[in-house]
């Protein structure tokens, strides 16, 4: 009998692992509960994002998200269906739509931003001060080094779009 195995030798490290878990136990695959609502975890982040701004244009929220244009495109018919956003010509460029949220979907940012401060301070509580600390203190390297990999003309653009 021939052995079929594969070895597939897949990258892994201790950052991979972590976020993995953090992904998969965060619940940020797919549609999770959040304040009652249910949610994909980009509409949360738009929701996010448009209550933060009140106005955005399409390409504006794609930038905000790391989406591609096809994708903002979807999760904004998606929000709209849902209620939460209206799509209007933008009065100074006919050609581009300005994203906002309505009534609906302010109350739906404020549920899902009530429910994940609950959520962080719990997560943070169970931790020591100096782990608090350190998570804080390393975050913070990892968004701005993240920043400099995926920023136009950064030191490491050249590695390719993001996945």
């Amino acid at each position: 009998m021939q052995d079929t195995t594969v070895d597939l030798e897949f990258p892994d490290d201790d950052l991979r692992r972590a976020m993995r878990l953090l992904i998969r136990t965060g619940g940020m695959l797919g549609h999770s509960e959040h304040g009652g609502l249910h949610a994909h975890v980009s509409e949360v982040f738009a929701l996010g994002e448009l209550a933060e701004a009140s106005s955005l244009s399409q390409r504006e929220l794609g930038e905000r998200l790391g989406l591609e244009k096809s994708t903002v495109s979807r999760l904004a018919a998606g929000l709209e269906r849902r209620g939460w956003l209206r799509r209007e010509r933008d009065p100074a460029n006919r050609r581009l739509y300005r994203l906002a949220l309505t009534p609906e979907g302010e109350d739906a940012a404020r549920r899902v931003g009530h429910h994940s401060r609950a959520r962080h301070a719990e997560v943070l509580a169970a931790l020591t001060p100096a782990e608090r600390e350190g998570l804080l203190l390393g975050l913070a390297g990892l968004a701005r080094v993240a920043e400099e990999f995926h920023a136009p003309g950064g030191r490491h653009h050249h590695l390719g779009p993001r996945e």
